[in-house]
């Protein structure tokens, strides 16, 4: 079970992302829920509050007006620190690189960012076989899971990882 207190500052992280996707949110995939799935798998595999809410708002900056300062006034550095490394430089047009960069930057920023950026990679899992997709979320999955098994192996979330990783493999067409 949430305290209290806590769950008061999650509704928090729920609230900011829902008014920030809502009034100018660029992204045509249920972002709010994606992100809400994220921010709650966290919370069931009881991370800190700080990983919790940037998993809520992991989404925020990449795919709304909202900027990084405003996620820190609201949230603190921990958060912001953490939602900034999983945010995608998209002044980087090849999404291969783009996606190494983040990667990257999270794991320079240690273990509490690549644990909201697997959340993410595993809860964007079911949209991988949509038509409109290629070769390159598994390409993106199966790079993240190389360079974080050593970080992540003994973490709750690797098991999610695990399951994504069978999956990529398990299907001939990947």
């Amino acid at each position: 079970m949430i305290p209290y207190q806590t769950s008061k500052e999650i509704e928090k992280a729920i609230v900011f992302l829902v008014q920030a996707i809502t009034s100018s949110g660029n992204n045509p995939k249920p972002v709010i829920l994606h992100s809400i799935l994220v921010g709650l798998s966290l919370a069931k595999s009881n991370y800190p509050l700080h990983v919790i809410q940037a998993g809520f708002l992991h989404d925020t900056v990449e795919d709304s007006e909202t900027n990084i300062d405003t996620v820190k006034e609201r949230f603190g550095e921990q958060v912001a620190t953490l939602v900034s490394a999983c945010t995608y430089d998209h002044s980087i047009k090849n999404k291969s690189e783009q996606y190494k960069s983040a990667m990257n930057r999270a794991a320079k920023i240690g273990k509490d960012a690549l644990i909201v950026m697997a959340a993410d990679l595993i809860q964007n899992e079911p949209y991988y076989n949509q038509e409109d997709f290629t070769q390159y979320p598994w390409d993106k999955i199966a790079y993240f899971i190389e360079i974080t098994e050593p970080i992540l192996k003994d973490e709750p979330i690797w098991r999610g990882l695990e399951i994504v990783k069978q999956k990529i493999y398990g299907t001939s067409s990947k």
